[in-house]
This record gives C-alpha cells, sequence and structure tokens, in this order.
C-alpha cells in the first residue's frame, strides 16, 4: 500500500481499471436483456396499435351515426316547414314551430342516447325540447360556438366545454351544422350537444391493458379535460402535437425521467386523432424474469471480479468520500465544513483547493446577504409606492355627483371605505401586513368600485382555514388582481359581473384564488401579464416581483383564463409565519 500511496491519482485509476476490466463481461448480459426488451416493445407497439385502430372505427362509427340522426331530423318535415319560415323571416308561426319540432327532438335523443341536447337557432328565433332550460343569460351570438362556425362555415366538432345554452353547465362535446335546404336561408345553425362523460367512456373502451386512452385535436390538446396526470403531462410537454401531421403510428417518448409507448390513429370524420399511453415499464413486466436469469449468469463473473477490485475502489474512494461529505455539509449550509487528508495527490489538492474556495464564499456571501438586504428592502418600498391616481379621480367624482343627487349616506359610506382603504394601504408605514387586514382592504377597495360602477358586478369572499388570517404577507397584494378584473375583464358588460376571491391552505403552503367570468384573455395576453408594466394602478408583473422578493423565489403564479370563459389567477406561497403586530 506505500506504493500506491506514493502514486498519482491517474496512476491509481490506471491500475484500478485493469482490475475492473473484468467486468466487461456484464455488457453481454445488459445487450440480450436489450434486444430482448425492444422485441417485446415492438411486439407490443403492434398489438396495441390494432387495437388503437380498432377503437378509432368504433367512435367514427358513433360519429358517423349521430350525424346520420341530424340528417334524418333537418330532412323531417317538421324542420322543413320552420326553415321556410326562417328563409322569409315569417315568425307568426313560431309556437306551431315549436311544438312540432319537440317530437323531432326526443325522436332523436331517443336514436342516441348520448345526446345531452339540440339546439337550433334562427331568423325568427330558437327552438330546442321543451323539457330543458334554457340558460336566458348568453345569447348563442355571445358564445364561443358563433364565432368558431363563422369562422369555419362549415359543420364542426367544438372540443369538450361547458354547456353555456341551457342550465346546469353539464360538460358537453358540440356538433355544429348549418342546415340542408332547397333554397338559401342564413344564420340558421344546429348545435347538437353529446355527454362528455359518456363520450370518454366510448373512447376508454377496450384498448389494451394499462394503456390511458384519449382524444386530440389538431393542436395537440386533449378533446375533454382528462383527469390522469400522465395524460395532462403529455399534452402539456409539447411532444403530443408533432404526431398530428402523421395519420397513425406508434413510437416511444421520454417523459420525467420514464419512457412510455404512444399509439395513435386519426379519426375519419373529425379532425381528432385516437392516442393510448402506456407506460414501457409495464409493458416490459415479463422481462424482470429474463432480468433475473441474465443476472444470475453474470453473477459469477461479477464476483471474481468484485474480489479483485474491492480493495483498489475503497482506497481510491476514501479521500473522494471524504471530500462528498464535505460538499454534503457545505450543501446543507454548513459553510464550517473543511476536506482534511494526509495525502498529497491530486485529488487531495483539490480537496485544500476546496477549502480555500469556501473560506472566499464565506466572505463574498456575508458582503452579497448585506447587498441584497439593502436592495430588497428599496425595491420593495418602490414597487408598493404607486397608487392609481384614475381610481381617486373616479371615486371623488362619485362621491361628488352621489352628494349633488341627495344621496349623503352612500356618500358617508364612500368616504368611510376610502378612509379605510388608505389607511389598510399605508399600514403606518410597514411593507408587511396580515391576511386579514389584506382581505379587508380588497374588500373596502371592491365597495369603491362598486359604488362607481353600479350594478356592474359582485363579489364573494371564502377563507376555508381562519388561521391563515394571521400569516404574515406583503401589503396591497389582492388590490392588483381585482383590478384587472375590473377593468379589463368587465370592460365590455353592463351587469352580470362576479368576483370571488378564496384562501385556502395546503401543508405547508396556502393559496389564493381570484376568479371572475369577465371576458377572458388569449394567450398573448396572459404572457403579457408577467412582463408588461401597468400605466395605471398596480402592475400584475410588480405584484409577482414583489412576492418572489418577499418570499424568497418559492411564489408560485399561474393564470387560467381563455377568450369568454373568465380568468382564475391562482398565488400559492408558503406558509411565513404569523406577523407580529
Amino acid at each position: 500500500m506505500g506504493y500506491l500511496h506514493r502514486q498519482s491519482f491517474r496512476n491509481k485509476l490506471k491500475i484500478a481499471f485493469l482490475a475492473v476490466i473484468l467486468l466487461s463481461v456484464l455488457m453481454t448480459g445488459g445487450l440480450s436483456y436489450y434486444i430482448s426488451a425492444a422485441t417485446l416493445e415492438k411486439n407490443a407497439l403492434k398489438l396495441t396499435q390494432d387495437t388503437v385502430v380498432r377503437s378509432s372505427q368504433i367512435v367514427d362509427e358513433k360519429l358517423n351515426k349521430l350525424m346520420l340522426i341530424m340528417m334524418t331530423f333537418m330532412i323531417s318535415q317538421p324542420f322543413h316547414d320552420m326553415l321556410k319560415d326562417a328563409a322569409t323571416g315569417d315568425a307568426s308561426g313560431y309556437y306551431t314551430h315549436l311544438n312540432d319540432l319537440d317530437n323531432v327532438f326526443s325522436q332523436a335523443r331517443i336514436a342516441e342516447p348520448l345526446i345531452q341536447s339540440i339546439y337550433v337557432t334562427t331568423p325568427i328565433g330558437e327552438f330546442y325540447p321543451s323539457s330543458l332550460n334554457r340558460n336566458r343569460l348568453i345569447a348563442f351570438e355571445d358564445t364561443f360556438l358563433y364565432d368558431r362556425i363563422e369562422q369555419e362555415k362549415k359543420n364542426i366538432w367544438v372540443e369538450g366545454h361547458e354547456d353555456m345554452l341551457f342550465s346546469g353547465r353539464d360538460r358537453v362535446i358540440s356538433l355544429i351544422l348549418e342546415p340542408i335546404f332547397d333554397i338559401p336561408v342564413r344564420d340558421v345553425y344546429i348545435v347538437v350537444n353529446i355527454r362528455e362523460d359518456g363520450f370518454r367512456k366510448l373512447v376508454q373502451g377496450d384498448t389494451g391493458t394499462g394503456a390511458s386512452s384519449f382524444l386530440l385535436n389538431t393542436e395537440g390538446e386533449s378533446v375533454y379535460p382528462m383527469k390522469e396526470p400522465l395524460v395532462q403531462q403529455a399534452a402539456n410537454s409539447g411532444y403530443l402535437r408533432d404526431m398530428m401531421n402523421r395519420p397513425e403510428g406508434s413510437q416511444s417518448f421520454e417523459l420525467n425521467g420514464k419512457s412510455y409507448l404512444l399509439n395513435y390513429a386519426q379519426l375519419g370524420i373529425a379532425d381528432w386523432t385516437m392516442t393510448t399511453i402506456q407506460s414501457q415499464a409495464v409493458v416490459l413486466k415479463d422481462m424482470v424474469y429474463v432480468k433475473w436469469l441474465i443476472a444470475g449468469i453474470a453473477l459469477g463473473a461479477f464476483t471474481v471480479t468484485t474480489l479483485i477490485s474491492g480493495a483498489f475502489t475503497r482506497y481510491l474512494l476514501k479521500p473522494l468520500q471524504g471530500l462528498l461529505k464535505v460538499m454534503k455539509r457545505v450543501e446543507n449550509n454548513d459553510l464550517t465544513a473543511r476536506f482534511e487528508s494526509g495525502s498529497g495527490d491530486e485529488l487531495a489538492q483539490v480537496g485544500f483547493r476546496f477549502n480555500r474556495m469556501l473560506e472566499q464564499i464565506v466572505v463574498l456571501i456575508e458582503e452579497v446577504t448585506e447587498a441584497q438586504t439593502h436592495k430588497r428592502s428599496a425595491e420593495i418600498k418602490a414597487l408598493s409606492a404607486q397608487m392609481d391616481p384614475h381610481f381617486l379621480y373616479n371615486t371623488l367624482n362619485t362621491i361628488y355627483w352621489k352628494l349633488n343627487l341627495k344621496q349623503v349616506g352612500a356618500s358617508q359610506k364612500m368616504v368611510m371605505s376610502l378612509s379605510r382603504l388608505f389607511q389598510l394601504g399605508l399600514n403606518n408605514g410597514q411593507e408587511i401586513t396580515t391576511l386579514s387586514k389584506e382581505l379587508e382592504h380588497v374588500r373596502q377597495y371592491l365597495d369603491l368600485q362598486s359604488s362607481c360602477y353600479e350594478g356592474l358586478f359582485s363579489y364573494d369572499f371564502l377563507v376555508r382555514d381562519q388561521e391563515l388570517t394571521s400569516l404574515a404577507i406583503p401589503r396591497i397584494i389582492l388590490q392588483p388582481l381585482v383590478e384587472n378584473s375590473i377593468l379589463h375583464g368587465f370592460r365590455d358588460l353592463e351587469n352580470g359581473g362576479l368576483i370571488e376571491i378564496e384562501i385556502a391552505g395546503d401543508g405547508e403552503r396556502w393559496t389564493i384564488v381570484v376568479h371572475d367570468n369577465g371576458i377572458g384573455m388569449n394567450e398573448e395576453q396572459v404572457h403579457g401579464l408577467f412582463r408588461q408594466e401597468s400605466e395605471k394602478g398596480y402592475a400584475v408583473s410588480n405584484l409577482i416581483r414583489r412576492l418572489q422578493l418577499y418570499y424568497s423565489g418559492s411564489a408560485e403564479f399561474q393564470v387560467d383564463s381563455s377568450p369568454g370563459g373568465g380568468t382564475e389567477i391562482r398565488i400559492s406561497l408558503p406558509k411565513k409565519g404569523e406577523h407580529s403586530e
């Protein structure tokens, strides 16, 4: 051992490599296992692909049947008579047509149990089954279904969504048709809603043990929401979008460090793709026996190699393990750890230089910590020092006109709310407040905005755990979110707006959810929330930076929004302790 102790680390490695060269025998076993696994995977993909093709044919047949039922519906005499009046704009027989069509609606729903509802819009009125309650708050022209059919001007299938036309807001998949008629008729559309849960069961039929089946549209997105986390992660990764230009096939891919097998086949009647995902580990479970057989054969050779190389390995790794222990202590913020070794080889020199580096890091951390503390304090004050003058002008103007109209009580209430709003916002010059005060602050703000925009919106608070109200939080966090809902989400509304604020705890973290039923945002507008500076009031991007500063980067910010679908902003924060008054 004295000879080895005097050798360089490079020579030690050379000697070790000569001893462990016998381990190459394991490559034979590994190669055998790889070939067997590849063969089994190929056969599994082929078998699953056949099943996927059959499943896509079954779904196609169901959709074709539904289309045939609607063709029969459109050539029925009651529908034909109604179209004649719609073409001429004669609404005098509306109720007669409504009564006659009710029987045709019932026949279509009996012929296909998947049909949830049928809705017909015409220039002379709307027609739908008498057993269903029409949602009068939303006109068909205000829905995204109307936008879709106007853009594409053809019969289209619409992915899963909440039924906006009828009460209950059931989840449905829609087919939008234009009628077949011997004379031109405009603005007549037929919307057929089929139950999403029933359609999901049809898609998730017998597609193979352990496989998750679902449908994708041309954008690589799921036709209906999927509960399986694996499917959601695969769709969000964007990988599935790349296969949309191929009619059918099978392949393997990596997701979160695990291997999965993918099979897909396009439907004929809709631009959707039947897809299945299954774990490669489940497919190759029979290979466990082969693996153990190969391991047993290689065990003998491995034992001999271990006896030769074991002593060398332990000797060589001893200083490396010592250095690793020091690094783990440093990783756990123990900057007093130091490497010690009696050897003088290259690895020991690395350890000694690591010691010197730690000493320099300690000095630098002290300097950076002091500078960062001043920077954070200044940045938080700068970001939270903004106040929207437009809101103040609007509030004072409303108070003025209410006084002119002799609405003294309402004016006094607004003055008290404005006073309390500033008192809570200033917070005696402190940057940190409690959640209870922050909720009261945003309530005063919403009361003032409700008085300025009478009837525009209502609001609701839901605190699921009252103990959360004592948590410390940077001040003026909720106001920018509800301000965005009022100024952007409700800008095209005259009434009916709703803002919901929910506070909930989950283990070591808690969440703030602000939801509105406004006009929503497209993807570009959502991205703009994170990068644009506000011209008035607080910018949401400023809010994000404040939270990241206070919570040291552990705050999570999520926006779910779509045009016409409202906006939900979810903030997840760690529990940082109660605020001391």
